[in-house]
């Protein structure tokens, strides 16, 4: 799918990990600012290949005299909704190796509304940065200034030079400063005579708008989709002669928009010399191009380079770009490995347990609520609470799906990280059980439970007099837990029923009315929830309906 405008740190305290701001963006969609910083491994991969393609193409034209249809590149980039595609785009663009190479325009497609030709072109100019347009105006100003002094003449007569400025000191310099001061107009006759013995007609029009300093004024010039494409190809001749470097336009969120696409057809047909079109778009937005022009969705097949990222929102990937945050802001290289491999497991919990964060973008927007919540509570770590809290507060009515006994998410994580080893996680789990079982002889739903000889964790009769055995097996290895489970079924012939409770993929009816069940992770978190607050005599009323509903979850009532 990063990173806004830091916040103030709240009164004099820092931030976790002792940082002085949030490095995460409060903004749902990224800034050139926020796009400053990029982590995840497929997304440095991603950049890697467009910056060999820009290389590339620069190198081919930088010392021509003038580039051809062969010096024309088509990129596309396409990845999930939320996943950073945007982020990456605008990162491209704010490099340092970009910016002495190429000159960018970037559009937001979402922005325009009605699409059609001319609102596109409109768009392309205003995707300029204005650093971009004081650059190039100086240097055609200094062109024709140079022109000036070198055959004098007409030339000269661009910037009012005359005999009273030569007995006063002031130099064709000193004009051209007057000018892109916007405190002399320059003889916009003699501008375009001067012009018209080297250019086209076409990038004299565009050459006067970027001297008055109105460039994005040439949107009025053009009225059919073939001025457009010839001013398009002017620009990037004139980007190459003047600044020497290649034109990037960069279309994100393309999608089947009949104009769009006719529009888009056009600039690939066009080939236009030393320049690339980047086009930025979603799977599902690929597919309904797919449906809806054949013949663009050839040419997008056929780009130069395909950046694939669909998919790319793995645990590993989207950690990465969390960590990247902090690793860019912290200047003393204060976050220590301990500090991140906690973290680490707190993300993970967050990825497995809710679909809706397995993007960069959302999961972002839990970080930086989460490092605000922390801050003000004067944390130096982004804890379990600030996690939870985070949830309740931006996303009401979010729930650990499954869990009956209604863990709350801090609860959840705190458990989770704290049984991550599996020897842990079964002794905890066989603990549960026991207090399970010892809360439902309490409130009457089973006998006192027996005795046990350690070949079953706890036995107990039930309401009906049937001697039941409870065992647990967790296992890393569901080849080992299996064969655990086995030789207990082969051992426990004193009672009349036995249920295995396992973490291994599978739920069956074993001989002589034993019964294995399978348990997930939610259901064994919920029985280390609950038998924390049973032993810490924490249960209220309501506990104790989702206590009894979790024991007939796993058949012990």
């Amino acid at each position: 799918m990063h990173m806004m405008m830091a916040s103030s740190p709240p009164h004099s305290s820092s931030y976790p990990y002792r940082l002085a701001v949030n490095p995460y963006p409060s903004s749902p969609t990224p800034t050139l600012i926020d796009a400053q910083i990029l982590g995840g491994r497929r997304h440095r991969e991603a950049k890697a290949a467009v910056l060999a393609c820009m290389s590339d193409l620069h190198s081919k034209v930088a010392d021509t005299a003038e580039a051809t249809d062969k010096d024309f590149r088509l990129l596309t980039i396409i990845q999930d909704v939320g996943s950073g595609k945007t982020h990456l785009a605008l990162h491209i663009k704010g490099l340092k190796e970009m910016a002495e190479t190429t000159v960018t325009s970037y559009v937001d497609l979402t922005q325009i509304s009605p699409r059609s030709m001319h609102s596109l072109y409109s768009a392309m100019l205003g995707g300029f940065t204005d650093d971009y347009i004081a650059a190039i105006r100086r240097a055609v100003v200094t062109y024709l200034r140079e022109k000036a002094e070198r055959q004098g003449g007409v030339a000269r007569k661009v910037f009012n030079y005359g005999f009273l400025d030569s007995i006063s000191g002031k130099s064709l310099v000193d004009k051209a400063e007057l000018v892109l001061s916007n405190e002399l107009t320059p003889n916009y006759a003699a501008l375009a005579e001067t012009l018209a013995r080297e250019f086209s007609p076409i990038e004299v029009a565009i050459l006067k708008l970027i001297v008055e300093g109105r460039f994005r004024a040439d949107a009025q010039n053009v009225s059919t989709l073939e001025d457009i494409i010839a001013s398009l190809a002017a620009l990037a001749s004139l980007n190459l002669r003047f600044l020497k470097r290649i034109t990037v336009f960069q279309l994100d969120e393309l999608d089947a928009e009949r104009e769009t696409l006719e529009f888009v057809k056009a600039v690939i047909n066009a080939h236009i010399p030393s320049a690339a079109l980047m086009l930025i778009f979603t799977p599902s937005s690929y597919d309904d191009i797919r449906r809806a022009n054949a013949s663009v969705f050839d040419r997008l097949e056929k780009a130069n380079y395909k950046v694939d990222l669909a998919g790319s929102n793995t645990y590993e990937e989207i950690l990465d770009i969390v960590m990247e945050y902090i690793r860019h802001h912290d200047a003393s290289k204060c976050f220590t490995a301990e500090e991140e491999r906690d973290l680490a497991a707190k993300v993970k919990v967050i990825y497995d347990e809710f679909t809706d964060f397995r993007n960069v973008r959302s999961m972002l927007n839990i970080m930086y609520h989460a490092t605000e919540n922390a801050a003000k509570r004067g944390v130096q770590i982004i804890d379990e609470q600030a996690i939870d809290d985070t949830i309740k507060n931006v996303y009401p009515g979010l729930r650990i799906r499954g869990s009956v006994m209604d863990v709350p998410i801090s609860d959840f994580i705190r458990i989770r990280r704290n049984t991550s080893d599996f020897a842990v996680l079964e002794t905890g789990v066989k603990d549960a059980v026991r207090n399970l079982v010892n809360y439902a002889h309490e409130v009457g739903a089973v006998a006192r439970p027996q005795k046990t000889d350690g070949t079953v964790d706890v036995v107990f009769s039930d309401p009906y007099g049937t001697k039941v055995a409870v065992a647990v097996v967790i296992n890393r290895d569901h080849a080992k837990s299996f064969e655990q489970i086995s030789n207990t079924l082969k051992t426990t012939g004193f009672v009349d029923k036995l249920v295995i409770l396992t973490n291994a993929n599978n739920t069956a009816a074993g001989a002589n009315g034993s019964m294995v069940v399978a348990m997930d992770r939610c259901k064994m978190i919920d029985l280390i929830y609950f038998s924390n607050k049973y032993k810490e005599g924490g249960l209220l009323e309501d506990d104790s309906q989702r206590a009894l509903m979790l024991a007939k979850s796993i058949r012990i009532c």
